[in-house]
């Protein structure tokens, strides 16, 4: 007898919440992906998101493909408003992305949740699902990985759709603790004075690395980054991100929720009684990943807080047998490329909808670039 293949569309939260042992059962037990799917794909982050972020969505529309009674793939889509030169339309993206940029939260990689076995299928039906929606504006899919099953259904709706964009915005950088020194001349020179210059301070001030063993010290230290991020960025006459009180919730309860799992790490440079450096990571599989940090820029004389902080970090992995520690997101000019070996290229996808309207706005929006080009060539 032929598999017997039905979609089922999940729309309010509540019902979403009861999706946790299928969700796990397609992220945390899946053969060759595993390894491949990152932190903001565990439970712990997406369910806090909807948690946090629920008054953003317009609409959930969680689909989950089921294969006669066995869940095999759980696309987790929500639309939200957005605004572009004043007007508001609807955008349709993956949950815990596309939020306001004030409050976003910057997941990476975020994918469907699917058995590989079925993967042909899950793409056509899905490719199917999305092309009919017409009540939307636009999709927009941010920091996709191109070997993701949602880079693989863009593709397919390239030709389905009014208009198709794509492009890079960064790339991963991580660290391989296989590798036995990964390592530029130039950043060893570094890394070494850095270390030296924490030892000579260590002979006549009292300097420690901590990392939180509880979820009293975690708050602690928590906070102590919060204060020094936004320190540094109200010197620029900008907010910060901790500024948005979604932000600060989000972060808060998932650090109090994970703590005492091993899955929030937060270290910190201690010399005397003050805090110079505060670095938050997230474990999740076998990697480390580095989310967010906050650094004493006044501190004298130049340690370069921030990087010792990941210094220590990385050798925390190697002593936990930690086999990756991942940067996340960064250009081939910051920091992070000094250190660390470049990783896969996120990718955001924008397409309009095939409604009339969109029909309409895409001629509008063609015939001025006309304009433009042309009244260039006049010149």
């Amino acid at each position: 007898m032929p598999p017997f293949y039905t979609i089922k569309t999940i729309t309010n939260i509540a019902q979403a919440l009861t999706l946790e042992q299928e969700w796990r059962l397609l992220t945390e037990a899946n053969g060759e992906r595993k390894d491949n799917l990152q932190c903001f794909m565990s439970w712990e982050w997406l369910s806090q998101w909807l948690h946090t972020y629920q008054t953003y969505i317009v609409e959930l529309k969680i689909i989950c493909i089921m294969k006669n009674d066995e869940c095999i793939a759980i696309a987790p889509f929500y639309i939200r408003l957005d605004t572009t030169l004043g007007i508001k339309f609807k955008a349709f993206s993956l949950i815990a992305t596309n939020e306001p940029e004030i409050c976003e939260v910057a997941s990476e990689f975020i994918d469907i949740a699917y058995q590989d076995q079925y993967k042909q299928k899950i793409i056509e039906l899905l490719t199917c699902q999305l092309s009919s929606i017409t009540n939307i504006h636009q999709f927009n899919f941010k920091e996709l990985n191109k070997h993701s099953l949602m880079y693989a259904i863009c593709k397919e709706l390239q030709s389905k759709l009014t208009a198709y964009e794509e492009h890079i915005t960064g790339h991963q950088y991580y660290i391989n603790m296989k590798d036995a020194d990964p390592y530029s001349a130039s950043f060893l020179k570094k890394k070494k004075r850095t270390l030296n210059r924490f030892e000579k301070i260590s002979t006549y001030q009292q300097a420690k690395f901590i990392i939180a063993s509880d979820e009293i010290q975690a708050s602690e230290l928590f906070e102590q980054l919060i204060t020094l991020h936004q320190q540094r960025w109200e010197n620029k006459s900008q907010p910060g991100v901790f500024s948005s009180a979604a932000f600060y919730s989000f972060h808060k309860n998932f650090i109090r929720q994970n703590i005492n799992k091993g899955s929030v790490v937060l270290s910190a440079i201690k010399i005397d009684d003050k805090i110079i450096s505060v670095n938050y990571a997230i474990k999740w599989q076998n990697a480390l990943y580095f989310y967010q940090s906050g650094i004493d820029e006044c501190y004298k004389p130049n340690l370069s807080p921030g990087l010792l902080n990941h210094l220590f970090v990385i050798q925390y992995c190697k002593e936990q047998g930690i086999q990756e520690y991942n940067l996340l997101k960064s250009s081939k000019t910051d920091y992070k490329s000094q250190f660390s070996q470049q990783g896969d290229e996120l990718i955001n996808i924008t397409m309009l909808s095939s409604n009339k309207f969109n029909w309409f706005w895409l001629a509008l929006y063609r015939a001025k670039l006309s304009l433009k080009h042309l009244l260039k060539l006049l010149r």
